[in-house]
This record gives structure tokens, sequence and C-alpha cells, in this order.
């Protein structure tokens, strides 16, 4: 189980652990299934950085999919829609049920009975027979929501931390990660983070070598104009202002997951 201490740095494990896992997905002859599971007022980013590193990654490891309730367009919280290519009710089995964050992060916890709950219940469904499970951002909150962090070290978008540590059985990991592995759980840190997430999800799915491919594909090659990526380097003006921004929806979502548990 990996902790990651503040910063940027990937999570990464012994190489050998790596090469055992990696030989339990790529020996079989069908590519994982990976599905992009949509919700009214996801993060767009959280969806497309990580699909586009799997669609290049190539048919002969991965079949992206992207998967929402209904069959028409699912809109994200900046207003792109994106078509599904499955609903709950015609998607087979997934083999890596990947959930993204966003706000509308809220909207689904509001059913409190996972029976009635359409997102909550199809995800449970697909997270017991799954290969890995993964989330990115707020879409932790989800997974947990179902039980699927239990034990589990994890970590989200460094604003909803202490909205993720209410699930009492999901251990949050310190500092600010790209992502954390425990077990066949990966999950992501905010947003832009997914990118990083899904090429260590790559070298898992396939091998570094292909994972390194995509990478230069993509010329994936950091280099920001501002080192405040995370609140380990920003500058406490930077830190205090988007803090700020991020207040109300921290306390919608604290509220949400409240009311949820509470129901449970």
């Amino acid at each position: 189980m990996s902790r990651e201490t503040p910063g940027n740095a990937w999570t990464r494990r012994p190489a050998r652990a790596r090469a055992t896992a990696r030989a339990s997905t790529t020996d079989t002859k069908a590519p994982l299934r990976v599905g992009m599971i949509l919700y009214e007022g996801y993060d767009s980013l959280d969806v497309l950085a990580p699909f586009q590193v799997f669609t290049l990654l190539g048919t002969d490891y991965v079949e992206p999919v992207l998967v929402a309730e209904n069959d028409g367009p699912c809109t994200s919280f900046e207003g792109v829609e994106i078509l599904p290519h499955y609903t709950f009710d015609d998607c087979p089995p997934l083999d890596v049920p990947y959930v993204p964050g966003g706000p509308g992060v809220d909207d689904v916890l509001t059913e409190t009975d996972l029976s009635k709950n359409a997102y909550l219940s199809f995800l449970q469904t697909q997270v017991a027979g799954a290969t890995w499970v993964c989330s990115v951002c707020t879409g932790a909150i989800l997974l947990a929501a179902v039980g699927a962090l239990d034990g589990r070290d994890a970590t989200t978008h460094w604003a909803y931390k202490k909205v993720l540590d209410l699930f009492q059985g999901v251990r949050v990991a310190d500092g600010y990660p790209r992502w954390v592995e425990d077990g066949n759980r990966v999950t992501g840190g905010g947003i832009s983070s997914g990118l990083d997430q899904g090429l260590f999800l790559a070298s898992l799915f396939a091998d570094d070598e292909k994972a390194a491919g995509v990478q230069l594909f993509m010329q994936y090659a950091p280099d920001p104009p501002f080192d405040d990526g995370d609140p380990s380097t920003a500058s406490p003006e930077v830190l205090a202002t988007v803090t700020a921004q991020f207040a109300g929806g921290v306390a919608a979502t604290g509220k949400a997951v409240e009311t949820f548990l509470a129901a449970q």
C-alpha cells in the first residue's frame, strides 16, 4: 500500500510487483474494456485526458468506452456534451470501471437508497467483477459511496480530501499524489492528474515502453508556467484565493456525503 509525501511525485511500487500485475492483465486474450462512467456535471478533462491515453494505447490492450445512464448526450459542468457508447442497461461487463469527478457528484448522491440509485447501483455491479477499479478527482467519493475503497489508501482532489475522509473505511493518502495504487484500486488526484494516472495505467495494461510511446505521441512534457500545481508548492496568496473558490462546493459535497452516509 502506498502513501505519498507532499508534492507532485508519482506513487510507484517495485518493478517486480508491477510486472506480476501486468502479466495478470496482458496475458488474457481479450483487451481490457475500460469504461468511463459518466453522469451529468462530470469534469470533461477527467474523462477525455485518460480516454485519449487509452485510445492511443490501442485495441490490442484496451477497449475504451463511454457509459451513461441514457443514450442521449451527457453534459459536463463546462457544457461539453458526450454521447456514450453504452447505457447502464446494455453495457457489457467492464474490466476497468473508471469514475470521473465533477460538481455532479452531489446530484448522484441525492438518492441515498443504492437499489434506487441508477448510477451507484450500476457502479457497484461493475466493481464487483472488475480487474482494476479507478477514479480521478472527486470520482473517488462515488467509489467510496459503494464501498469500493473500504480498507484502501486513496486520493482525490486536494480540496476534497476532508470530504473523502468522511468515509471511515477509506485511508486518505498523505500529501497530494497524482495517483495512489492500492491493490487493484487506482485513484487519481485532481482533474489533470488523470493524464498522469492514465499513463501509469497504460503501463499496467500493456508495458512501460508502450505507455512511454503514448506519452511521446501526446508530446506530454509538462512545463507549466507557474509552480502552483498543488498546496505544497502554491504561493500563500494563490492558495487562499483558490481555497475560497472551492469552499462552497466542498461544503455542498460534504453535506451530500453526510446525508448519504446517515441514510446507510
